[in-house]
């Protein structure tokens, strides 16, 4: 890597992505035990010779979860402590404190403890203590992975000002490509075995090799997707844009696209494929399966009541997708938690098919809604991932192993295990599974049991794309055969392509319950919810301003769908007919 060159490391979940991080940090071999071959190299120091403590003034390192790497209560005594194991004087830590606190917008924050931090301000604390250090080399492993999108939108901001100062040579882990491609210097992929796939310029990745990529089970940016999904559609889109405003000028530039969008009513398609027009609504209380009526909750215990949702209604159809955003500690996973029974809600405000959860029996709730927990951890009860899906079939035969089980559920076992990747772990304790797969398992736990009511919380975080997309598909499944879906996700592009209404919560408060074409088409309020439009959508708006195209255009379907075939594959289909 050159000096001041920011570096972006793609591959599939356990390709060796974070592994070769702890490579470049000295963690590996110094620290972490393991056969190590080959020579790395990191501002002079061959990394396999040098002392830990001169490694550790080169690279830094900021991992996904924060609090991972915190040895201490406050932000000042955080950043002082890798400069007092390294004996610096007491004047240059207290600079270097304020010095790097400031280069992460954080000035004021040297008497806060780190227990009273928002997430996004827990990581710029983490990257500030590594900064304080004035190592040549960054490394991040998914440093925005557990942020919500303001958050993230901040981290990047931060990351892209570092980028161009050129101080730094950074190597960065990242899933969220498409607030990257505006900063990143080049890309290296890896294949599922750890070997090198692919090291060089994006655009050629993600254009020339994007095939490939994408049966690695890569992902590529969405304005890359729907580039060339149009082109494939006729459409003679040019150049190789990468970010958000590359692709608003390479549409504009497209002979015949932006009037083929003007002339469209609709604002796209669902994942279905049906025409949505906008402005539709959600559920009446008729046809709702699920629903809440002005809602609140307050925890009590330790202190005054902290009030955690307040005057919160909603209405979810069978076989509908609701999505749930807001910042962290909204209330997002408090709703979710009194939609189904795991905390017990008022009487007369939530309604399960028309009836009061207050009135239904534990088992009777249990058999109709599934809840797959944040941390997949919190509802693992057996010791093997076959013994997992058992248990939710049977606990009888999950507890006393999965030879209980009759031959048509070991088979339904087998089957979920296979379709998810997990079948070569069968007999791993689940606990010792990577985040990826104990999500794939935990999900998989509820949809054995063939309930009506699936809600999830942030299902897809730390899934590759292939898995994500299998997921995704799965509930798609789930939905096409009368199943429901409510969806806790920060992931502004899932809510984009898959969800039918959006409900948007702020300090535990409704700001927004209607369609995600509606909300991403008004920008400012989404702004003021702290959100961030997906990609495509900031693609629409930027179209609509420049071109007068339609609002609420937000996946690739709907983008092509409204766009139809361009004048090279209409020129085909005349000549067939």
């Amino acid at each position: 890597m050159a000096p001041g060159e920011t570096v972006l490391v793609l591959g599939p979940s356990g390709s060796g992505k974070s592994t070769l991080t702890l490579c470049l940090d000295g963690l590996i071999p110094h620290v972490v035990e393991g056969e190590y071959t080959g020579r790395v190299t990191v501002a002079g120091l061959v990394v396999e010779d040098g002392p830990v403590h001169l490694l550790a003034q080169e690279a830094g390192l900021v991992f996904q979860d924060p609090e991972a790497q915190f040895c201490t209560l406050t932000v000042e005594d955080e950043i002082a402590f890798g400069l007092e194991n390294l004996c610096r004087p007491p004047q240059e830590i207290e600079a270097a404190i304020d010095r790097s606190l400031a280069s992460v917008g954080l000035p004021g924050y040297r008497a806060r403890r780190l227990a009273t931090l928002s997430g996004g301000e827990k990581q710029r604390v983490a990257l500030a203590s590594v900064l304080a250090m004035g190592p040549r080399l960054l490394v991040l492993d998914e440093p925005s992975a557990n942020l919500d999108p303001r958050a993230t939108s901040e981290l990047f901001g931060l990351l892209r000002r570092l980028a161009a100062g050129r101080r730094h040579t950074m190597v960065i882990i990242e899933h969220k490509l498409d607030e990257l491609m505006d900063w990143v210097d080049s890309v290296l992929v890896l294949d599922a075995e750890g070997r090198l796939l692919y090291r060089g310029d994006p655009a050629t990745a993600f254009y020339e090799w994007g095939e490939v990529l994408s049966g690695a089970g890569v992902w590529r940016p969405e304005t890359v997707e729907l580039v060339e999904a149009l082109r494939r559609a006729g459409w003679d889109v040019p150049g190789s844009p990468l970010d958000v405003a590359g692709t608003i000028d390479a549409l504009s530039a497209t002979p015949g696209l932006v009037e083929r969008l003007r002339s469209s009513t609709y604002a796209g398609t669902d994942t279905s494929g049906r025409r949505l027009r906008r402005g539709g609504g959600p559920a009446s209380g008729r046809d709702s399966v699920l629903e809440a009526r002005g809602l609140s909750y307050r925890y009590r215990g330790g202190g005054a009541p902290s009030e955690a949702l307040t005057d919160v209604s909603l209405s979810v159809r069978r076989g509908g997708f609701l999505a749930i955003a807001g910042r962290n500690g909204a209330g997002k996973s408090t709703l979710a938690s009194l939609l189904t029974g795991v905390l017990e809600p008022p009487r007369g405000t939530v309604f399960l098919e028309g009836r009061d959860l207050t009135e239904m029996p534990a088992a009777a709730l249990s058999e109709r809604v599934g809840f797959v927990f944040q941390n997949p951890e919190h509802q693992f009860v057996t010791d093997t991932v076959r013994a997992e899906l058992a248990f939710s079939l049977s606990p009888r035969a999950g507890r006393k192993g999965a030879r209980q089980l009759t031959a048509e559920q070991r088979s339904r076992v087998d089957t979920w295990l296979d379709r998810l990747g997990l079948l070569a772990l069968a007999e791993a304790n689940p606990f010792a599974l990577s985040q990826g797969q104990k999500r794939r398992l935990s999900v998989a736990a509820m949809l054995i049991r063939g309930q009506s009511v699936l809600v999830l919380d942030e299902p897809t975080l730390g899934q590759d794309e292939s898995q994500a997309a299998g997921l995704m598909a799965m509930m798609e499944d789930f939905r096409a055969g009368g199943g429901t879906v409510v969806m806790i996700t920060h992931d502004m592009r899932l809510i984009a392509q898959h969800a039918d209404e959006l409900l948007v919560l702020a300090a535990g408060r409704s700001v927004y319950f209607g369609t995600p074409a509606d909300f991403f088409s008004r920008p400012g309020l989404v702004e003021r919810s702290g959100l961030a439009v997906p990609a495509l959508g900031r693609v629409s708006v930027g179209l609509h301003l420049a071109e007068g195209t339609p609002l609420g255009l937000l996946s690739v379907r709907a983008f092509v769908g409204d766009a139809g075939a361009g004048a090279a594959v209409e020129r085909r289909e005349e000549r067939c007919r």
